[in-house]
């Protein structure tokens, strides 16, 4: 079988979460399938230098250049049909949005989330209107659909009329850390004191959107270091030092007398985040809406203790393994904080869990149930 897979965002940031995953898939997808052919499909206009460094075992590259416009306009019309590109392959597996047109390929899609449908309130209509349009066409033309979780299998049979029986789930993987943990430690610490971040802390990752819910974490850490004066203050991953200052929340952080008390490591590289997070008191996920979230993984791998919003596809990821509490009230965050914080035998247990919890996710399953769905896909 002659697999292609859509490889493009590599070529655009590496480091971004969906490259993350094509990534780890890559690593493991020619291993556990040797008699396949793999070919990554790249398109990117702008010439990029990441394109030398993208190489993967049991793997050949093709790149394309063609511009967004004459993509867009291909895409849309139908034609021609990605078979004159990709002569003789199987399978094209996309794991973004688009699903290209094809005449004797077969076609597999993987869905993340349905963020823009769920709350579209966050984004600008344009960018909602045209994230249904792309999907309605995608699942018109694919063959099978891949959700990362049970929840985005769900919505994504809520917002289209596609048959349930076109839809799998299969999870995303987890490859635990891997690093010299002498040197890495001093690298962390010499990081926390660049940084002059607190030696005890809570640890938030992620943006400053809405749906993370930063806004309801910050009133429920005021609420506790108004009955717990030493209560461990914040620390902020992945906001950068210009959007902080500036933002409602910092506002609001001033209003209820802890700004002091909020600390950002800006935007920062995978091996300084892994250390922040393994010397963090918990690391706090209140999020709203999750397609999957690998952060609580990442936490539990380290044997730290989490909180996170009983939403989405959270629960279905933590299982027991994490505090999990309405991310909707700021009581019920401000609670499970004191109880992770002040209880710990309660740390323990979710540490503990949290190990069991982490070995029901891999590449290498992830990797074999896709070429399952390569092989159905193939027959259907």
């Amino acid at each position: 079988m002659k697999i292609a897979v859509d490889t493009s965002c590599l070529l655009i940031n590496r480091f971004s979460g969906l490259s993350e995953v094509v990534h780890n898939l890559l690593l493991h997808l020619p291993h556990v399938a040797e008699d396949n052919h793999f070919t990554l499909f790249m398109n990117y206009f702008r010439a990029t230098k990441n394109s030398k460094n993208i190489s993967y075992p049991g793997t050949v590259n093709h790149f394309f250049r063609l511009p967004r416009r004459l993509v867009g306009w291909w895409w849309k019309r139908a034609w021609p049909p990605l078979d004159y590109c990709l002569k003789g392959m199987d399978v094209y597996h996309s794991l973004h949005i688009q699903i290209p047109p094809t005449r004797y390929i077969k076609t597999v899609l993987t869905v993340h989330d349905c963020r823009y449908l769920a709350f579209p309130e966050l984004y600008k209509h344009p960018e909602v209107e045209s994230y249904h349009r792309q999907m309605t066409i995608s699942l018109n033309r694919v063959d099978l659909v891949a959700a990362v979780s049970e929840f985005t299998r769900q919505e994504i049979l809520t917002y289209f009329p596609i048959s349930e029986s076109r839809v799998r789930v299969i999870h995303n993987g987890f490859s635990p850390w891997m690093s010299d943990k002498d040197r890495q430690e001093e690298k962390t610490n010499r990081f926390i004191e660049a940084k002059n971040l607190p030696q005890e802390y809570l640890l938030y990752i992620g943006v400053l959107e809405p749906r993370k819910n930063l806004g309801r974490l910050i009133e429920a850490i005021a609420q506790c270091r108004q009955e717990i004066h030493d209560f461990p203050d914040l620390v902020i991953a992945g906001v950068s030092h210009e959007q902080w200052p500036k933002s409602d929340l910092a506002r609001r952080a001033k209003e209820l007398g802890i700004f002091d008390n909020i600390y950002l490591s800006g935007v920062i590289e995978k091996d300084i985040l892994w250390g922040l997070t393994q010397k963090a008191t918990a690391l706090c996920y209140p999020s709203l809406y999750e397609g999957f979230g690998f952060p609580p993984l990442e936490a539990m791998s380290l044997g730290v203790p989490v909180l996170a919003g009983k939403s989405s596809s959270i629960p279905e990821v933590s299982g027991n393994a994490a505090c999990l509490v309405n991310p909707l009230s700021v009581d019920d965050i401000a609670n499970g904080l004191r109880k992770i914080v002040l209880d710990g035998d309660y740390r323990q247990i979710l540490v503990e869990s949290g190990y069991r919890q982490i070995k029901k996710f891999s590449w290498q399953k992830a990797a074999v149930e896709y070429i399952t769905l390569y092989q159905e896909a193939l027959t259907s």
